[in-house]
């Protein structure tokens, strides 16, 4: 428990330095994609850092899930920092993802929505085009997570991990067609406990060499 307690400082640290140095471009109107990108995922590589350590005793899909994008998180960091112009299409995806979200409210919407709701969103979706356009971000989807391991030499730990977390992440058969004993067993929960943490230490040793630590 000393090594997590140790680990979530580290990550605290990497955080608190992050964000000052994010919040000094801000002051002089200077922009760092790579350092907003990087304090972003830090930020939430310790949100589930956190739910992986305090919940040990969480159904197998909880602690599979949060393994999983810990690891995500850690091929992110990895290809954001190999090349800075990545940075900014990372945050770019932001933009994309909410009018990707507002466009799918509206094709939720029935004769029974008002109309201010509906205003409200489509406004939102015109605030986001006309801010993108203003910032000259380019457009972009969720970077598939098989190429990012390819693009960061990730492909075998991959190939052999996502045939774990694609079991436990889905109803799949396997969940949905297994007594609880099979699949939510202490080996297997182990395994994703002990890569969860893997990957925050990369994640933490990536950034303090970005840092020159």
């Amino acid at each position: 428990m000393q090594l997590d307690n140790d680990l979530n400082k580290e990550l605290n640290l990497i955080i608190a330095e992050l964000n000052q140095e994010a919040s000094k471009l801000l002051v002089n109107k200077e922009t760092d994609y790579r350092v907003v990108a990087l304090s972003g995922l830090s930020n939430y590589t310790r949100i589930l850092f956190e739910r992986l350590i305090t919940n040990q005793n969480a159904p197998i899909e909880h602690i599979a899930l949060a393994a999983r994008n810990l690891f995500e998180c850690y091929l992110l960091v990895a290809y954001v920092i190999d090349n800075p112009s990545r940075a900014k299409e990372f945050i770019s995806q932001k933009a994309f993802d909410e009018l990707e979200i507002n466009e799918g409210f509206l094709s939720l919407t029935t004769t029974t929505t008002s109309q201010t709701s509906i205003r409200m969103i489509q406004d939102r979706i015109d605030y986001i085009k006309k801010l993108m356009k203003s910032a000259e971000l380019t457009p972009s989807r969720h970077w598939n997570v098989g190429n990012l391991a390819l693009q960061t030499n990730n492909k075998i730990e991959y190939d052999a991990f996502f045939k774990l977390y694609s079991k436990y992440v889905h109803p799949s058969s396997w969940l949905v067609n297994s007594h609880d004993h099979e699949y939510d067993n202490p080996v297997f929960k182990n395994i994703f406990f002990s890569q969860g943490q893997i990957f925050t230490k990369r994640i933490v040793k990536l950034i303090y060499k970005y840092q020159d630590k």
